[in-house]
């Protein structure tokens, strides 16, 4: 007999049985290419408003106490049970489920990478918000920029572009202190 799923905080459309969210599980994990946390799960299957939190949790207790997961570096990964489930049932997932899941996860995935490689430093100032935005790689600052801004909103803005795409900002700012404005202007939004 199969239990509907808790659907509070749910999109229409999503899965609606708590088989199905054992069987997106084990999709998306899959498709990830990579070991995936169960945090990184949650925010992106929450993000997409696709399983509530509390049936995603119990699908996961459920993973891992039969077997489907395994541990691998600092997250999990399918063991040959949970990829021979993945692809026994994905075709009881909706496509659009199956994608939406899919392309969440890996935002979620590189967003975390990006937040982890790229520091934001926001300080209160007596006038304002001093913000420091720097880049890392193997261990050293390739550029670190600070800056004031009025408001705490604007450099909520300012962090979540710079994540969004680090390497933009560094491309930019390289380009225009080396003359390179054609870079530079690869670097520019179009209108």
């Amino acid at each position: 007999m199969e239990y509907r799923a808790f659907m509070e905080g749910v999109r229409p459309g999503s899965v609606t049985t708590s088989h199905e969210v054992i069987i997106l599980l084990c999709y998306i994990i899959g498709k990830a290419g990579q070991p995936v946390t169960v945090d990184e799960l949650n925010l992106a299957l929450q993000q997409e408003a696709l399983v509530n939190y509390f049936e995603l949790m119990s699908a996961w207790e459920y993973l891992l106490r039969s077997g489907h997961l395994r541990q691998q570096d600092q997250g999990y990964v399918l063991s040959s049970l949970g990829k021979q489930t993945a692809a026994a049932f994905e075709g009881q997932l909706p496509a659009a489920v199956k994608e939406r899941g899919t392309r969440a996860l890996s935002q979620v995935i590189q967003q975390l990478r990006r937040q982890k490689e790229n520091q934001v430093r926001i300080e209160k100032t007596s006038d304002g918000y001093q913000i420091t935005l720097t880049i890392t790689d193997i261990g050293t600052d390739l550029l670190s920029l600070r800056m004031f801004m009025p408001g705490r909103e604007e450099c909520e803005g300012i962090r979540r572009r710079f994540l969004e795409d680090p390497a933009a900002l560094y491309r930019g700012v390289f380009a225009l202190l080396t003359g390179d404005q054609l870079e530079a202007e690869e670097t520019q939004p179009e209108d």
